[in-house]
């Protein structure tokens, strides 16, 4: 049966470092759409080192970047906005909300994925659009069938050290496992966000090997946050 995902986040690079993996993985699957959305082209990031582009031209460059990624990961629909990066906590109450149910009313998804509370890295732009995400469901209940939270176990975090926010082990309620090919994609989509190098490189020491690059054992984390109760399997299978 056909079915449409998607993937809310703040930022350039946000769904390659969350969940590149599941998102190769659905392309190849014939029923399924993914649209992503990133309400910021990600105008406050870095530039590169030394500089790619300029601080003027940074917002544009992104934007690129992420057109890039997101076809490597084989993704039918992107949406980008322009709202100020590192702002999102700071607009008008309810705007990023409402936005979120106009997508939601337009796109009618099956299921919807963000960020969990706490955003992974802590950042206010991450937790400001999983609130945002949350309360736009909450108010149109009947819109989709799966809320998911793309997160990390703590386990994870303590070994590696990366991310800094995780959660316990026994909340994940889904693990994805993926191929070495389902990974040389997901690092190619990574290396598109050429200006973000040092958080990549920071976060996946092996992203320039030509093989052997992981990610986190190749495996990606999701809590199933909220169902409407009609769907016994999970829609990201």
């Amino acid at each position: 049966m056909p079915k449409t995902i998607l993937f809310t986040f703040a930022h350039p690079d946000d769904e390659s470092f969350t969940c590149g993996g599941t998102l190769v993985e659905l392309s190849k699957q014939k029923d399924t759409k993914t649209v992503l959305y990133s309400a910021t082209a990600g105008d406050a990031g870095k530039c590169g080192e030394p500089p790619i582009c300029t601080r003027e031209d940074l917002a544009s460059v992104r934007r690129n970047e992420l057109t890039e990624a997101a076809t490597h990961l084989g993704i039918d629909d992107l949406i980008i906005d322009d709202y100020q990066d590192g702002k999102l906590s700071e607009l008008s109450p309810n705007t990023l909300k409402n936005r979120l149910i106009e997508l939601i009313d337009h796109i009618k998804p099956d299921a919807v994925v963000t960020f969990p509370p706490h955003g992974l890295s802590g950042h206010s732009d991450h937790t400001a659009i999983q609130e945002a995400t949350l309360q736009a469901i909450q108010e149109q209940p009947n819109s989709v069938k799966e809320l998911y939270y793309a997160t990390f176990p703590q386990s994870l975090a303590t070994e590696t050290g990366n991310p800094a926010f995780a959660d316990p082990d026994e909340n994940i309620t889904l693990i994805k496992s993926f191929t070495g090919e389902h990974m040389k994609t997901v690092q190619r989509a990574l290396l598109a966000h050429k200006t973000q190098h040092l958080s990549v490189e920071r976060v996946f020491p092996t992203i320039h090997h030509n093989s052997g690059f992981s990610k986190f054992g190749n495996k990606e984390y999701f809590i199933k946050a909220w169902d409407s109760g009609s769907n016994q399997n999970s829609i990201l299978l």
